[in-house]
């Protein structure tokens, strides 16, 4: 049975203005932004489809043990 793979939680940071922005759309537009780390998501193996509709885990042993709990759909959300 497969499992969610745990990973890094990131996004685009402007830090001059604390705007935030996804890493998986476009490039925002203007200067300063750069990709940090804010915690740990799954990634669902059977879809590619990261995150699970609420905020990054502040450790990766919290979402080591969501994954070790919670088995992946095998369709999308939303599908």
């Amino acid at each position: 049975m497969a499992k969610f793979e745990v990973i890094e939680s990131r996004h685009w940071l402007q830090e001059s203005t604390g705007r935030t922005a996804s890493i998986y759309g476009a490039l925002p537009a203007g200067e300063g932004w750069e990709i940090v780390q804010r915690g740990w998501t799954v990634r669902n193996p059977h879809t590619g489809q990261v995150g699970i509709g609420r905020q990054p885990w502040a450790t990766k042993a919290e979402a080591e043990d969501y994954a070790a709990k919670v088995a992946p759909l095998k369709i999308g959300y939303g599908d």
